[in-house]
This record gives C-alpha cells, sequence and structure tokens, in this order.
C-alpha cells in the first residue's frame, strides 16, 4: 500500500508542476534567465543517462578498449561529428555495438 501511495503522490507533484507552468489559465511566466537557464536540463538529464551505462557497465568503472559500450559511444560522437543524418549515426553505431558484443560473447 506504501509504494502505491508513493506512486500516486509523485504523479500528483509532476502533474501539478506541469500544469502550473504549461496551462494558460495560470499566470505563471518564466523569465528569460531561466528559460536560457532551462535550455540546459535536456543535455543534463541525457547525460545522467548515458554516463553510467558507458562508464559504469558492470557496475563498476571500465574505460578500457574492451568496453563495448564506450567504443560504441565514441563511434557515435565521431559520426555525430561528420555531420551525417541522425538516424544514420544510430544505425551504424548499433550496429557497430552488437558486432563487438557477438564478437565478445559469440
Amino acid at each position: 500500500m506504501n509504494d502505491w501511495l508513493m506512486i500516486v503522490a509523485m504523479a500528483l507533484i509532476t502533474f501539478s508542476v506541469r500544469y502550473v507552468l504549461l496551462a494558460r489559465s495560470v499566470p505563471v511566466r518564466i523569465g528569460p534567465r531561466l528559460q536560457r537557464l532551462l535550455t540546459y536540463s535536456a543535455p543534463a538529464v541525457l547525460t545522467a543517462l548515458w554516463v553510467p551505462i558507458v562508464f559504469f557497465p558492470e557496475d563498476e568503472l571500465s574505460v578500457t578498449v574492451t568496453n563495448p559500450y564506450l567504443l560504441g559511444a565514441l563511434l557515435a560522437i565521431g559520426l555525430a561529428c561528420t555531420r551525417l543524418s541522425m538516424l544514420l549515426v544510430v544505425g551504424i553505431s548499433i550496429g557497430f555495438f552488437v558486432a563487438l558484443q557477438l564478437q565478445v560473447f559469440g
């Protein structure tokens, strides 16, 4: 029961924060400085998602050439810098990662 209460409470908190900022009926306006700061939220969240996956694949720091997550990420960064389409970068990177996984476990 405690888990369900926590889930409902967090859903209400999330909804209320978003409603206050997005509803046109509530007269809340965000200043230009806060708007500029909010542009950094997406890169911060994405970084918080990929860093543990790439650098700690087995709950231990792994910065070696045998880490397929690190090699796949480096390839994706390199391909993205060449201005290829995003879909092509993702496809090539996933293919490279799968090939590394099959080579390691195959």
